[in-house]
């Protein structure tokens, strides 16, 4: 009759070629990601912070004093090349990304040296260090 085909058996996922590969793959997707909204906010975020701020701080931009406007001469200064525009734009990814760097290996044990797989004991200690001392309490 009617009988279901059999699939064929799933790939092992945890052979090591896949299982790394997956990794691999899950953080370069994680890490583009991570800079496309750290992107978005150099390019859509912060100009309207900068705006804001200026408004308060120095009037109103431009003759009409409107954000539109604000980003309209924004994305002009991109197209042309400005180095202000571009280091608002990039800005907090730069940024980030450095303080990744700079943090990187925190909150990481230590590995140890690839000379010492089994000298990994804590150093002993001598008679004289093991001796222990009890605190004194007085009875005055």
């Amino acid at each position: 009759m009617n009988q279901p085909v059999a699939e064929p058996p799933a790939a092992d996922t945890d052979a090591p070629e896949v299982a790394g590969g997956n990794r691999i793959r899950r953080r370069a997707r994680f890490e583009a990601i991570f800079a496309s909204i750290w992107l978005a906010i150099g390019l859509f975020v912060l100009p309207a912070a900068i705006f804001s701020v200026g408004g308060a701080l120095l009037g109103p931009y431009g003759d009409s004093g409107r954000l539109g406007r604000f980003y309209g001469d924004f994305f002009g200064d991109l197209a042309e090349p400005s180095i202000r525009a571009w280091a608002i734009a990039v800005g907090p990814l730069v940024l980030i990304s450095i303080l990744r760097l700079i943090f990187a290996g925190a909150g990481r044990a230590p590995e140890p040296p690839a000379g010492s797989q089994g000298s990994s004991a804590a150093p002993r200690r001598s008679a004289e260090d093991a001796r222990r001392v009890e605190p004194r309490v007085s009875a005055e």
